[in-house]
């Protein structure tokens, strides 16, 4: 199987290193950064793997590179989502990205009809949330003939907080300022609303040593469910989790207009973007080296032959210490891989652009996701 890969950050890193167990696995990696893209390259230590120094804005380039592909992998920021998927479509050439933004796909989901003449499948939102949360979201919903309440809680931190923000940065501070600024789709009494991000501040647990948490809404982590589920779930809801006091922090930061865009004047007369200082303050305060851990928590509650039950499952995955591939990579790099080579291997029937709960076999991403350690706890229990 041949793969364009378009990005060379870390979830490029992880979703090369992921393809690349495969032996029948060929890969291109395509990224304007030729430094990067050598050292990525050096890392891998692969024969298999190709080098291509192109921007992505080079649309013509970005086509011709997909020619001889059998999937195509868009890790870059979401702005070049829309461009690959005209591009992939194209060239009929399968296409997965990482999604995070609810605008952009729908932009996406309106070339359903383009993408189905040309005879290939689409698929948006394949990381970790949006993405993995999803599809388990969906699949324990599966589970039930009426859902009450879908609550999904994801985040990643380090396994010991450090600074003013007990974050760390797992991935780039622009995606974060995105999910803490972007309006959240929430579900209550079978409405879709639109909400505030980082409100709704509410305690989570989980075990030792992440007893004390709390969680609050961010953008995006929903992504089409809403339109997959919305006539099956009477609420539903996506947070993010932290450790205590982050929410509070940002939500001032909200408030005081630190997420905007717009250049401000000075006192001194001296021009500046308050989201540029906001980005600057939490690389900062946000980046030193610790190793991560991703917690994610899906609960679906409702009835099955008239039984009231809760579908739980859980995941708690730590950085990987042999192969220096964080809990981040491997929790947003390997769903995307995996959904990658399952449409490579034909167990991808789906054709068009599709969401990914409604395209993925769950039983197999399952499966494949216990291949690489990545362990679901599980639990169906009568209220």
């Amino acid at each position: 199987m041949r793969y364009v890969l378009f990005g060379a950050g870390q979830q490029g890193r992880a979703i090369a290193f992921d393809l690349l167990r495969d032996p029948e696995s060929e890969i291109v990696i395509v990224d304007s950064n030729p430094e990067q893209l050598d050292e990525v390259c050096s890392w891998l230590d692969d024969p298999r793997v190709e080098p291509e120094p192109i921007d992505a804005e080079n649309r013509e380039e970005c086509r011709v590179v997909m020619e001889d592909m059998d999937v195509a992998i868009n890790a870059l920021p979401y702005r070049f989502n829309l461009l690959l998927t005209e591009d992939a479509i194209e060239m009929k050439k399968h296409l997965v990205d990482l999604g995070g933004n609810n605008s952009v796909v729908e932009q996406q989901l309106e070339l359903d009809s383009a993408a189905k003449e040309a005879g290939i499948v689409v698929i948006p939102d394949c990381g970790l949330a949006p993405g993995l949360a999803v599809l388990l979201a969906a699949d324990a919903c599966a589970r039930l003939t009426r859902v009450d309440s879908l609550n999904i809680r994801v985040g990643g931190l380090p396994q010991k907080a450090q600074g003013d923000f007990g974050y760390m940065l797992t991935f780039s501070v622009e995606g974060l300022l995105n999910e803490y600024s972007e309006p959240c789709l929430v579900m209550r009494g079978g409405e879709l609303l639109s909400v505030e991000p980082l409100t709704d501040i509410e305690p989570i647990r989980f075990g030792e040593p992440f007893s004390e948490l709390e969680c609050f809404n961010t953008s995006g982590g929903l992504s089409t469910l809403p339109r997959t589920l919305g006539h099956k779930v009477t609420n539903m809801d996506y947070k993010t989790i932290r450790y205590p006091g982050h929410g509070e922090q940002m939500r001032r930061f909200y408030e005081e207009g630190m997420f905007s865009r717009e250049p401000k004047v000075a006192e001194d007369g001296s021009t500046y973007v308050p989201r540029e200082q906001l980005a600057a303050l939490i690389r900062e305060q946000c980046s030193y080296q610790e190793a991560d851990v991703v917690l994610l928590r899906v609960s679906a509650e409702g009835m099955k032959n008239n039984i009231p039950l809760v579908v739980k499952t859980q995941i708690v995955d730590r950085f990987d210490r042999e192969n220096g591939i964080t809990a981040m990579m491997r929790m947003t790099g390997y769903p995307t891989s995996i959904i990658a080579s399952m449409i490579a291997k034909g167990q991808v029937e789906a054709r068009g652009v599709v969401p990914l709960e409604r395209s993925v076999p769950a039983e197999i991403f399952r499966a494949e996701l216990a291949h690489r350690d990545i362990q679901l706890e599980e639990m169906v229990k009568a209220l």
